[in-house]
């Protein structure tokens, strides 16, 4: 099973959810044009919606508030930085 199954998984078993925060797996960091050095952490926030993922690297031991109405905005901050 691949990630993106895993979070279709995700929204199904939180229904009241638009977006959700995970880490990355290696084959999805592997797919990034300059990879996270050994202090980060790659994260990424899904959209349920259309299933757009951002992906972004927190120091490692930093976190990121798991609440919708944060991630919406951070998503979008994400969005408008490309």
């Amino acid at each position: 099973m691949n990630a993106t199954q895993i979070d279709t998984m995700w929204f199904q078993a939180h229904p009241d959810r638009e977006y959700r925060l995970r880490r990355q797996t290696a084959a999805e960091v592997a797919r990034w044009p300059v990879h996270p050095g050994p202090d980060f952490d790659p994260w990424c926030i899904i959209r349920r919606a259309d299933g757009v993922m951002e992906v972004f690297a927190l120091m490692v031991g930093d976190t990121w508030d798991d609440h919708d109405l944060e991630l919406e905005l951070f998503f979008d901050s994400l969005r408008d930085a490309a």
